[in-house]
């Protein structure tokens, strides 16, 4: 029997190299950005434990809610709701798992059909990070002790319609640029003080991160609005494509993905994915549409030309992990145990969270999902992606729940 499943759309819990000075201070094996420095969901770290037990490195309580971890230059930062009026960046020791500071802001729960909470995550840029709420409020904080640098208002300072379920998506950083999702296609400011760049028409947003590609020469950006992916000039926020996108309740929320020529955009109740063909110059040519992969919240990993990725809505029968083949959309096999849950990858290894808090690790092929580690990590319900992060695997459940794992293989 399904039962009736509303809509709940999350960073969620997002691309093509990310041009950010967050590198500056980050090692090779930080998680600075939501779905890592590539924007793939993939990190590429060696040293991956998939068998045994992993041990509790960090274990915090950081309130309701579905934001992922960011890790860079020993810090680690995640946020949460405490269930009253109030949302908080946590900051933690990356070794030693001891909190170092908080910044609280006033904000309501948002319980609107699922839990409330926090749902977009901040961002690492060198010394500095970036996070937006779900009312619109825009922070750039000291990575060092979490003080403002300075603060913009989505709706009261950009005019801007707030989306049903509050604005998200993690922050970009390029260059000079600081690029969020608002409006009908975005909006573009200096990351230094908040000053508009560029900033598009005034829509409700969709819920995913803006997307950076490069394409014959130009940098390009994808947006979601409650309508359509739409596709900017990053330089100017003129717009080079639209591809229409509707859904029920207007939940565009799991990131593009691109490879060469072919985009792939997929979205829950019901919709379905489609893989397009762009080859820079006009318009994007459809190559298949179907109901086989359709990612509600997260968006899936590419690995080999085979998509990774949680399908279906929550709370309906028959969501599951799922693998399908980008060129053709075939199904190759699916799996109903994981639920609800979300996945990221570790080279070509499969980091698999249930829903009911199970860490599993598997590798990606397109033959079976065979895991080769299970252990239950956090308690349920989980709709947040894992992060693997200089040997760690840090988990979140909705509660506020948060545990890092040893998981490198000298750990």
């Amino acid at each position: 029997m399904t039962r009736l499943s509303f809509p709940i759309p999350l960073v969620n819990a997002m691309s093509a190299v990310i041009l950010s000075s967050s590198a500056l201070l980050s090692s090779a094996d930080d998680w600075p950005v939501y779905r890592g420095p590539a924007g793939t969901g993939i990190s590429n770290e060696a040293g991956l434990r998939d068998s045994g037990e992993a041990t509790v490195a960090l274990k915090a309580e950081v309130g309701l809610g579905y934001s992922a971890p960011i890790i860079s230059g020993g810090k680690v930062v995640v946020s949460g709701h405490d269930g009253a009026k109030k949302d908080t960046l946590f900051c933690f020791d990356e070794k030693t798992g001891a909190e170092l500071w908080q910044f609280s802001y006033e904000q309501p729960l948002g319980d609107l059909y699922f839990q409330g909470g926090t749902t977009g995550t901040a961002t690492f840029d060198g010394d500095k990070i970036f996070h937006v709420a779900r009312q619109g409020e825009l922070f750039c904080l000291n990575a060092s002790d979490g003080s403002v640098v300075w603060q913009k208002h989505l709706q009261n300072d950009f005019e801007y319609t707030m989306p049903t379920w509050g604005f998200t998506g993690a922050p970009l950083v390029q260059g000079d640029r600081l690029y969020i999702t608002a409006g009908e296609a975005g909006l573009a400011l200096n990351k230094a003080d908040g000053r508009v760049i560029w900033k598009s028409d005034d829509e409700e947003a969709g819920y995913a991160t803006p997307y950076p590609l490069e394409k014959s020469g130009k940098n390009l950006l994808i947006f979601t609005n409650k309508r359509a992916y739409v596709c900017v000039e990053a330089e100017s926020g003129a717009e080079v494509w639209s591809q229409k996108w509707m859904t029920r309740y207007g939940v565009n929320a799991a990131d593009p993905i691109v490879s060469g020529d072919h985009i792939f955009i997929s979205s829950g109740y019901g919709k379905g994915a489609v893989a397009l063909k762009w080859t820079g110059e006009g318009y994007p040519e459809k190559v298949w549409q179907s109901r086989d992969m359709k990612t509600q919240m997260n968006a899936a990993v590419l690995i080999d030309g085979f998509l990774y990725g949680v399908d279906g809505n929550e709370s309906q029968d028959g969501t599951g992990l799922k693998c399908i083949d980008l060129l053709t959309g075939e199904t190759k096999w699916a799996v109903t145990d994981v639920g609800h849950g979300t996945l990221s990858a570790v080279g070509k290894k499969l980091l698999v969270l249930t829903e009911q808090g199970t860490l599993q690790i598997a590798d990606a092929s397109p033959e079976k999902y065979e895991p080769t580690f299970s252990q239950q990590a956090v308690k349920p319900r989980v709709w947040t992606v894992p992060v693997f992060a200089n040997g760690k695997v840090y988990c979140r459940n909705a509660g506020g729940e948060f545990v890092a794992l040893t998981m490198g293989k000298n750990g």
